[in-house]
């Protein structure tokens, strides 16, 4: 499910030079997971990637990024993700954007 994971956003953007310099959508500013993580969905229109940044610092696991091995065309993102702006926020709501994805678990996901 996922492709790639990073340490940081600067270390994601560094990775490939066409994230720095494209657009991104957010697809969900907050993601719960069961517990007490967090995080924020964006999709770089230059490389069709989603990832989630996981927010809070890294003291509490905070500051890393995970890439979504499917990468997406604008259309195909809006189609998949139809309803995110519903169910961000709520508990568990990391869940439901991992499922549309194709299914699997995030490593940090309780």
């Amino acid at each position: 499910m996922f492709s790639n994971s990073y340490p940081s956003l600067e270390s994601f953007y560094a990775a490939d030079w066409r994230r720095r310099h494209s657009r991104e959508r957010d697809v969900g500013l907050l993601w719960r997971d069961n517990g007490h993580a967090a995080f924020r969905a964006a999709w770089v229109q230059e490389t069709g990637e989603l990832y989630l940044f996981t927010l809070g610092g890294p003291e509490d696991g905070g500051g890393t990024v995970d890439v979504l091995e499917h990468r997406y065309g604008l259309r195909e993102l809006e189609l998949t993700f139809a309803g995110f702006r519903e169910v961000s926020g709520r508990p568990g709501s990391l869940f439901w954007l991992l499922d549309r994805a194709g299914g699997g678990t995030l490593r940090r996901a309780a």
